[in-house]
Protein backbone atom coordinates (compact mmCIF):
# COMPACT_ATOMS: atom_id res chain seq x y z
CA UNK A 1 0.00 0.00 0.00
CA UNK A 2 2.76 2.47 0.80
CA UNK A 3 4.61 1.74 -2.44
CA UNK A 4 1.80 2.90 -4.14
CA UNK A 5 1.18 6.03 -2.86
CA UNK A 6 4.62 6.80 -3.16
CA UNK A 7 3.96 5.88 -6.99
CA UNK A 8 1.13 7.81 -7.58
CA UNK A 9 3.02 10.72 -5.56
CA UNK A 10 5.84 10.40 -7.55
CA UNK A 11 3.95 10.69 -10.44
CA UNK A 12 1.88 13.55 -9.68
CA UNK A 13 5.04 15.30 -8.98
CA UNK A 14 6.65 14.67 -12.21
CA UNK A 15 3.12 15.68 -14.06
CA UNK A 16 3.59 18.93 -12.50
CA UNK A 17 6.70 19.48 -13.32
CA UNK A 18 5.91 18.81 -16.97
CA UNK A 19 2.76 21.16 -16.60
CA UNK A 20 5.31 23.98 -15.47
CA UNK A 21 7.50 23.30 -18.60
CA UNK A 22 10.64 21.40 -16.86
CA UNK A 23 12.91 19.68 -18.67
CA UNK A 24 14.47 16.20 -16.96
CA UNK A 25 17.77 15.35 -17.20
CA UNK A 26 17.99 11.54 -18.35
CA UNK A 27 20.63 9.28 -17.61
CA UNK A 28 20.97 6.38 -20.08
CA UNK A 29 19.75 2.93 -19.44
CA UNK A 30 22.76 0.88 -20.60
CA UNK A 31 25.31 1.43 -23.20
CA UNK A 32 25.06 -1.27 -26.41
CA UNK A 33 27.98 -1.45 -29.17
CA UNK A 34 27.93 -0.98 -32.24
CA UNK A 35 25.22 -0.09 -34.93
CA UNK A 36 23.33 2.95 -35.18
CA UNK A 37 20.76 4.15 -37.96
CA UNK A 38 23.34 5.90 -39.92
CA UNK A 39 23.30 9.93 -40.38
CA UNK A 40 25.23 12.03 -37.94
CA UNK A 41 23.78 12.80 -34.52
CA UNK A 42 21.99 15.98 -34.03
CA UNK A 43 23.36 18.94 -31.81
CA UNK A 44 20.09 20.81 -31.12
CA UNK A 45 16.96 20.02 -30.20
CA UNK A 46 15.15 16.70 -32.20
CA UNK A 47 11.23 15.76 -31.84
CA UNK A 48 9.35 12.76 -31.57
CA UNK A 49 6.30 12.33 -32.38
CA UNK A 50 3.37 9.61 -30.48
CA UNK A 51 0.90 8.75 -33.12
CA UNK A 52 -0.99 5.36 -33.87
CA UNK A 53 0.28 3.92 -30.72
CA UNK A 54 4.23 4.41 -31.98
CA UNK A 55 7.16 6.93 -31.58
CA UNK A 56 8.19 8.32 -35.06
CA UNK A 57 10.90 7.96 -35.34
CA UNK A 58 11.56 4.95 -33.23
CA UNK A 59 15.47 5.35 -32.97
CA UNK A 60 17.36 8.86 -33.26
CA UNK A 61 20.23 9.84 -32.76
CA UNK A 62 21.77 12.58 -30.76
CA UNK A 63 24.74 14.32 -29.64
CA UNK A 64 25.80 14.59 -25.06
CA UNK A 65 23.28 17.38 -23.93
CA UNK A 66 20.70 17.47 -26.65
CA UNK A 67 16.97 17.92 -26.04
CA UNK A 68 14.42 15.77 -27.26
CA UNK A 69 10.75 16.74 -27.38
CA UNK A 70 8.32 13.81 -27.24
CA UNK A 71 4.59 15.23 -28.44
CA UNK A 72 1.77 13.61 -28.03
CA UNK A 73 0.22 13.19 -31.79
CA UNK A 74 -2.33 10.66 -30.74
CA UNK A 75 -6.21 10.39 -29.41
CA UNK A 76 -5.38 8.70 -26.25
CA UNK A 77 -3.12 9.57 -23.22
CA UNK A 78 0.51 8.46 -23.67
CA UNK A 79 4.25 8.46 -21.77
CA UNK A 80 7.54 8.72 -22.18
CA UNK A 81 10.06 6.91 -19.59
CA UNK A 82 13.57 5.72 -19.61
CA UNK A 83 14.46 2.99 -16.94
CA UNK A 84 14.72 5.26 -14.21
CA UNK A 85 12.72 8.74 -15.53
CA UNK A 86 8.98 9.29 -16.62
CA UNK A 87 7.10 11.79 -17.49
CA UNK A 88 4.26 10.88 -16.57
CA UNK A 89 0.54 11.38 -18.37
CA UNK A 90 0.86 13.34 -21.42
CA UNK A 91 -2.89 14.44 -22.84
CA UNK A 92 -3.56 14.59 -26.59
CA UNK A 93 -1.26 17.36 -27.80
CA UNK A 94 0.98 17.96 -24.94
CA UNK A 95 4.86 17.53 -25.15
CA UNK A 96 7.37 16.35 -22.49
CA UNK A 97 11.10 17.55 -22.64
CA UNK A 98 14.27 15.72 -22.10
CA UNK A 99 18.04 16.62 -21.81
CA UNK A 100 20.38 13.65 -22.73
CA UNK A 101 23.30 14.09 -20.64
CA UNK A 102 25.11 10.85 -21.10
CA UNK A 103 26.35 8.53 -23.97
CA UNK A 104 24.76 4.83 -24.14
CA UNK A 105 21.76 3.59 -26.05
CA UNK A 106 18.42 4.95 -23.89
CA UNK A 107 15.49 2.43 -24.18
CA UNK A 108 12.38 4.95 -23.85
CA UNK A 109 8.63 3.15 -23.81
CA UNK A 110 4.85 4.54 -23.01
CA UNK A 111 4.53 2.71 -19.62
CA UNK A 112 0.88 2.85 -20.78
CA UNK A 113 1.23 1.29 -23.68
CA UNK A 114 4.28 -0.98 -23.07
CA UNK A 115 4.51 -2.19 -27.15
CA UNK A 116 5.61 1.05 -27.62
CA UNK A 117 9.03 1.69 -27.54
CA UNK A 118 12.09 3.81 -29.14
CA UNK A 119 15.90 4.03 -28.92
CA UNK A 120 17.63 7.20 -28.49
CA UNK A 121 21.38 6.93 -29.22
CA UNK A 122 23.24 9.69 -27.43
CA UNK A 123 26.47 9.74 -28.43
Amino acid sequence: MKRNTMLVMTAALLGALVLAGCSYSATPSGTTGGGTTGGGATSSGSTVSMKNFAFNPSTIDVVVGATVTFTNDDTVQHNVAGESWSSGPLDPGQSYTATFSNAGAIAVKCLIHPSMTMTVNVK
